[in-house]
């Protein structure tokens, strides 16, 4: 499977837009598979929280109970170190997947060369296949796929219409992760003050009885909170940055035809920035499909008008805004 169609990109206006060619059969096809990856990786993140919130749980009932502490803190202490490094490593093997999928679905679309020397060899085609295969059809998410992720960006020359779609990508998921970010350190000090009031307060433990009943099993809960939290927090810094330097371009544009050296800079440009997309990509930390489904409609809403406004200012046969 070719990674990229025309890398050598596009001179004017496309002959189609990136909100059309998005529902092509091939870009159908790595949406789906980088999909199953994601989702993949959503169900190693689930057991990893879900069971933290057991032994964390657990570590409350033996403050509370005062027997078993011992036999907690040793299986909590085991699942931590399971949890940090046999989990997390799968999870990250299988994040860098979804970001090549997702980097090979990009880059096809925006008719961008592949950067072997940042992104390592493509997913092989039947690996694709085998992947798309496992997202099912006309569920949720692949009606999500098919109703398309970009927004408009007819009339709009390239590399503009590239800048628009990146910026989509990069501004909501910022917003999305920073705060899903927020939820995650209010939850955290929460649970520690429900732990502090059950050792302290109900049961009338000792302070080293609490440490021990309730923050060890507690560990791995506390390990995932801080691994979320600050990388959320470093990827929405850098999606900020790189929304920051695709805004510049967006507002210092103009429709029309673009003049080759400028052309041969934006192309540099977005390129540029869709290495840093794949950087973010890579990290493991993800937002969890209730979260994003509690916002969607407002955030669609609000950077789908964003986008319309770029293309609106940018196309060459739209009429002026009065």
């Amino acid at each position: 499977m070719n990674p990229s169609t025309d890398p050598g990109g596009v001179h004017g206006i496309p002959p189609r837009a990136i909100h059309e060619r998005q529902l092509d059969d091939d870009m159908l096809l790595l949406q789906r598979a980088a999909s199953a990856s994601h989702q993949r990786g959503q169900f190693l993140e689930a057991v990893r929280v879900t069971a933290a919130v057991l032994f964390a749980t657990a570590g409350v009932l033996i403050t509370l109970i005062g027997h078993g502490r011992t036999a907690v803190s040793i299986v909590g202490f085991f699942w931590f170190v399971i949890s940090a490094f046999l989990l997390k490593g799968l999870a990250g093997n299988t994040a860098r997947q979804g970001a090549l999928l997702q980097e090979m679905f990009d880059v096809a679309l925006f008719h961008l060369p592949w950067r072997a020397t940042v992104a390592g060899d493509p997913i092989p085609e039947p690996d694709v296949r085998r992947l798309a295969r496992k997202l099912p059809r006309g569920g949720s998410k692949d009606k999500r796929i098919t109703a398309g992720w970009y927004d408009p960006t007819n009339d709009v020359h390239h590399p503009y219409d590239v800048f628009i779609a990146q910026e989509q990508n990069l501004a909501w998921d910022a917003r999305l992760r920073r705060r899903y970010s927020y939820l995650i350190a209010a939850t955290a000090m929460l649970w520690a003050a429900i732990g502090l009031v059950a050792g302290l307060v109900v049961a009338d433990a000792t302070l080293g009885d609490t440490l021990l009943s309730f923050f060890v099993p507690s560990l791995a809960v506390y390990q995932i909170a801080y691994e979320i939290w600050s990388g959320q927090r470093k990827v929405a810094d850098e999606r900020d940055r790189l929304t920051k330097v695709v805004n510049t371009e967006l507002h210092n544009g103009r429709p029309g035809p673009i003049p080759d050296d400028e052309w041969r800079r934006l192309r540099n440009v977005a390129r540029d920035v869709q290495d840093g997309v794949l950087r973010t990509r890579l990290d493991t930390t993800r937002v969890p499909e209730w979260f994003y489904k509690r916002f969607r409609d407002d955030d669609e809403r609000d950077f789908g008008d964003t986008a319309e406004g770029h293309r609106l200012r940018l196309a060459e046969n739209t009429p002026p805004l009065t």
